[in-house]
């Protein structure tokens, strides 16, 4: 005999954000790839991006994202039951940054990891997340995509320079 069982549905209850202070025009980067701003938008459609300061490190983006987030949600962080953060540009294999952003914030006992999946990571993160939440190993689950690309773009590629830049969302 099978009984049917109720599914959790998940939803995303709040979304945040964190845009790092120095703003770069094309203007400042096509001569040491020998392009130009018309290139640059005609094959991106960038025309600015940002680059994170000495003091906004991945830790610091994250943790205001989030903020935003569970201010969006109306939920605190101690509801939150796990803390997914999506990123190559962590630079240290151990620690997880996810556990420094889970203690930053205050939750209790949340479970914390890292992805490092570069763009697709952050979708492997809302998957995951919805799926902890699905099968009731969390209520709640904080989802950040966070890169500092500028500290490991290589500044005179041409194929790459131009697209790369920092931030953090939740």
């Amino acid at each position: 005999m099978t009984t049917a069982t109720s599914i959790r549905q998940t939803s995303i209850l709040g979304v945040g954000s964190y845009r790092p202070e120095t703003l770069v025009s094309n203007a400042e980067i096509v001569d040491a790839i020998d392009s130009s701003d018309e290139w640059i938008q005609q094959r991106s459609g960038i025309k600015t991006r940002r680059w994170a300061a000495p003091h906004e490190t991945i830790q610091l983006m994250s943790v205001q994202a989030a903020n935003g987030a569970l201010e969006q949600a109306g939920i605190s962080a101690d509801q939150i039951g796990c803390v997914i953060v999506a990123t190559v540009s962590h630079m240290l294999q151990t620690p997880a940054v996810a556990t420094a952003i889970a203690h930053e914030l205050g939750t209790r006992q949340a479970a914390a990891f890292d992805i490092s999946a570069a763009c697709a990571g952050f979708c492997y993160g809302v998957a995951m997340g919805s799926d902890l939440v699905k099968a009731g190993s969390a209520e709640y689950a904080l989802v950040i995509g966070v890169e500092r690309l500028s500290d490991l773009t290589d500044l005179h590629d041409r194929g790459t320079a131009f697209i790369f830049a920092d931030g953090a969302g939740a």
